[in-house]
């Protein structure tokens, strides 16, 4: 294991370095801020002061006793919300192992880990050490499930010396920690204690308390990752939500995927009944994330307000409500929206600089259907929009795609009859787009990738 800084000289070398580390290092650059005022009383293990503790929470004096480990019921709610936040199973994370090495660098100690508390065992989710642990521990083996009952940061300068830790293996044994410092992670309404950010060293040492406000303030860089985990599965929900519902339409068959490229897509699809009419649209707006999916989420909401109107009304309104928006984010977005008539197949739609849609027709032949008129937030005002139409036939098929498609094969228009090739060859609609999913888990588009089908069978 790393001893690095056992001589004597090391211990005042080490913390001019750990000071020069934490200036360069500056965790607020990420994000991190104060704990929200909650400032804790600090239980340093193997002073002479009792287990019970004097704490200050956000201005009341409370005292506190230490218990060996949670009771019973905030085992099992800690356990629950560790598995909604669905981060135990996933395996290490960068957005966790850049805490962790800041941690030991700045520290300068052997080890620094990021742990979760589960009912009965401890779930390393990142560790910087020259030995690896785990993955998962019994929870009563470590120092961070024997304090899991402390209010605020522990700190044990010699783990031999305290009865309480002394006979832990990894005091005993290798890695033969004297050393261990570590502040809580809390989550939740009632801030449920779910693990640690800790440093072990196996040589015996102090925090002071410039030390131990860096070592909170990573922890609560570490807290506010954790519950970004819990953010995203809400906005996944969110989204989800937002994906078009089945419809029935006697004589065709309907459907779509979306793979954002990241949390976010910017892409939209949507498909609803109006009348005996299907109205249809696929837009991509610029860019990727946050952004551009609050942009497409806009641009959605105002065409169903509109879902009525004629495609080339319906476009000219929606671009008079949400252009300003764009341009004042400096984006612009393109769009295809249809409406068809299931009993004819007649397709009338209006085309804002998307110009990603594929004909494919039962006679084997096949069109991309061009736009010519630029994107919504780049058209001049006052000008009119190109309206356009095309009949389906029976056995006809539409396949719209938004540009990520294209980065599936050679970024070009070609890649449209690839992907029409593609679904010529496939049993349905749900092979063909399982299949588009497998080439972009094997190709990342590097983009939002969706793909909407439209068959006409009678």
């Amino acid at each position: 294991m790393d001893q690095r800084g056992s001589g004597p000289a090391a211990p005042g070398l080490r913390r001019r370095v750990q000071r020069h580390s934490v200036r360069r290092f500056d965790v607020r650059r990420f994000g991190v801020r104060g704990s929200g005022g909650r400032r804790f009383g600090v239980l340093r293990c193997g002073d002479d002061r009792p287990v019970a503790e004097r704490v200050t929470v956000d201005g009341m004096s409370l005292t506190t006793s230490s218990t060996s480990a949670a009771a019973a019921p905030e085992a099992v709610r800690r356990a629950a919300l560790l598995a909604a936040l669905d981060v135990v199973d996933g395996g290490p994370e960068e957005r966790f192992g850049r805490i962790t090495r800041i941690a030991r660098e700045a520290f300068g100690v052997s080890g620094s880990f990021l742990n979760l508390a589960g009912e009965s065992e401890l779930t390393i989710k990142s560790q910087q050490s020259d030995r690896a642990f785990g993955p998962t521990v019994p929870l009563q083996d470590t120092f961070c499930g024997r304090t899991l009952g402390e209010v605020g940061p522990v700190v044990v300068e010699d783990a031999t010396a305290d009865v309480r830790y002394a006979d832990m293996p990894m005091v005993v044994d290798d890695p033969n920690v004297r050393f261990y410092a570590g502040v809580p992670l809390r989550l939740g309404d009632d801030d449920l204690k779910v693990g640690t950010l800790c440093l072990v060293d196996p040589t015996p040492r102090m925090l002071d308390d410039d030390d131990l406000a860096l070592l909170e303030e990573l922890g609560v860089w570490a807290e506010r990752e954790l519950a970004a985990g819990a953010d995203e599965e809400r906005l996944r929900a969110v989204l989800a939500g937002l994906e078009p519902v089945p419809v029935t339409l006697p004589g065709y068959r309907i459907g779509g995927m979306s793979v954002p490229h990241g949390v976010v897509s910017g892409d939209l699809h949507e498909w609803h009944r109006s009348g005996d009419d299907l109205v249809l649209t696929l837009a991509d707006v610029m860019g990727k994330g946050m952004s551009a999916g609050l942009l497409a989420a806009n641009i959605r909401g105002a065409l169903l307000a509109r879902g009525d109107d004629r495609p080339a009304d319906a476009v000219a309104a929606l671009e008079a409500q949400v252009g300003p928006e764009l341009s004042r984010a400096e984006s612009f977005a393109t769009l295809f929206h249809g409406r068809l008539a299931p009993a004819t197949g007649h397709l009338d739609f209006a085309d804002a600089g998307h110009g990603l849609v594929l004909h494919l027709r039962a006679d084997g032949s096949e069109d991309v259907l061009r736009s010519f008129d630029l994107p919504l937030g780049l058209h001049p005002v006052g000008l009119g929009r190109t309206a356009g139409a095309l009949d389906l036939g029976v056995g006809d098929v539409l396949v719209l795609v938004s540009d990520g498609a294209l980065e599936l094969w050679d970024s070009t228009l070609g890649s449209l009859s690839r992907l029409g090739a593609l679904y010529r060859g496939c049993a349905d609609i749900d092979d063909f787009l399982g299949r588009v999913r497998a080439r972009a888990a094997e190709h990342d588009p590097g983009d939002d990738l969706t793909v909407v089908v439209v068959a006409r069978d009678a």
